[in-house]
C-alpha cells in the first residue's frame, strides 16, 4: 500500500477559490471518478473527482477554505498498481452555479435503447481543448446537430478567436445526444461544451463521464 497525494487540478486559472463541499470523509474507501470536493468560482461551480480508487487517509482543507491549483487537498491509501497513476489527469466537472436540484436522466431513450441491445452505454463530455489561453471565444459555426452520428476525429465546432480559427475535432465516435452551444456564442478553455457516446471501449485516453446528472455541456455522445 502507498498513499497517494491529491492536488487542486487545473481549474482554469483561477486562484482562492471556494470549498462549498466536501464529499468523503476519513476512513471512506473511493473509486475512481468519485467526488471529492465541490469548488465554487465567480463562474461556476465544479466538482473535482478522484484519479483513482483508495482509502481517505487525510483531508486537509475544511468547507468554506479557498484553494488554488496544485493545492494538496486530500491524502489516499492506494495499492501498488494504482500509485503510476496521475492526480492531474482528471479533471474538475464543471456544473452551473445555481442549479443542482432537478438531476433528471439526460436521455432517457438512449439508455432503453443500450439496455435492449444488451450494451453498456455511456456518455462522453468533451471540453474546449488549449486555446492558447484566450477566454469568450466565438463559436463561428456548429458542425453537428443532436442525433448526428459522428467518427472520431470528426469536427463538433469551429471557434475563432483575434488570432485564428480552430476545428474542436471529437475524442471519440457515437451518437450526439445533446447541444448547447451555438453560433454566436462564447466558449473558454475548459468548458465542458459537447457529450458523446462512443461505439465501442472509451480508450484510456477518454474521460470518464462526470458523477453529475446535469453537467454544463456543448455536446453529449452516446458511447456504447
Amino acid at each position: 500500500m502507498a498513499i497517494q497525494v491529491i492536488p487542486v487540478p487545473d481549474i482554469g486559472g483561477a486562484e482562492d477559490v471556494d470549498v462549498i463541499e466536501i464529499c468523503v470523509a476519513l476512513g471512506d474507501s473511493i473509486e475512481a471518478e468519485q467526488s471529492l470536493i465541490v469548488l465554487e468560482s465567480d463562474k461556476a461551480s465544479m466538482e473535482v473527482p478522484s484519479p483513482l480508487s483508495g482509502k481517505v487517509v487525510s483531508l486537509k482543507i475544511n468547507e468554506g477554505d479557498k484553494v488554488s491549483e496544485g493545492d494538496v487537498f486530500v491524502e489516499l491509501e492506494v495499492g501498488e498498481a494504482g500509485t503510476d497513476k496521475s492526480p492531474a489527469a482528471a479533471p474538475p466537472v464543471e456544473q452551473p452555479a445555481p442549479a443542482a436540484e432537478s438531476a433528471a436522466p439526460e436521455n432517457p431513450a438512449a439508455a432503453s435503447e443500450s439496455g435492449s441491445a444488451g450494451l453498456t452505454a455511456s456518455e462522453l463530455p468533451v471540453s474546449v481543448p488549449d486555446i492558447g489561453g484566450a477566454e469568450a471565444v466565438d463559436v463561428i459555426e456548429v458542425c453537428v446537430s443532436e442525433g448526428d452520428e459522428i467518427s472520431e476525429g470528426d469536427s463538433l465546432i469551429v471557434l475563432e478567436s483575434d488570432k485564428a480559427s480552430m476545428e474542436v475535432p471529437s475524442p471519440a465516435g457515437g451518437k450526439v445526444l445533446r447541444l448547447t452551444v451555438a453560433e454566436g456564442d462564447k466558449v473558454s478553455e475548459g468548458q465542458r461544451r459537447a457529450r458523446s457516446a462512443e461505439r465501442g471501449k472509451p480508450t484510456k485516453s477518454t474521460p470518464a463521464p462526470p458523477c453529475v446528472n446535469s453537467p454544463v455541456s456543448w455536446v453529449s455522445i452516446l458511447v456504447r
